[in-house]
């Protein structure tokens, strides 16, 4: 279940507020995102998101992460990425993006 199941959109602040609170575990495998790496991600919504982020925001930050990691050949960071993606994913409640 993730947060827009149960708002539409919210504010930067409620978003970093949720991404403190929530759990660290990145889906797959036995890595987790600490307090400070979870409320990170939140800058990853650049100015061009806007103040508010909704489920299409997260969707499109999704699909730019994706190309970010199909242009980087450097092995460590394509992995950086793909968990960042699969955390973000399982954290919007986004199974297709």
């Amino acid at each position: 279940m993730g947060i827009f199941d149960k708002k539409d959109q919210y504010t930067r602040s409620e978003l970093r507020a949720l991404l403190r609170k929530a759990s660290g575990k990145i889906p797959g495998s036995n890595s987790f995102f600490n307090r400070n790496q979870r409320v990170a991600l939140e800058k990853e919504f650049g100015k061009e998101y806007g103040s508010y982020i909704t489920k299409e925001d997260a969707k499109r930050l999704l699909r730019d992460l994706r190309k970010q990691k199909s242009k980087t050949s450097n092995l460590s960071q394509r992995v950086k990425i793909d968990r960042k993606i699969r955390y973000l994913k399982e954290f919007f409640g986004i199974n297709r993006f």
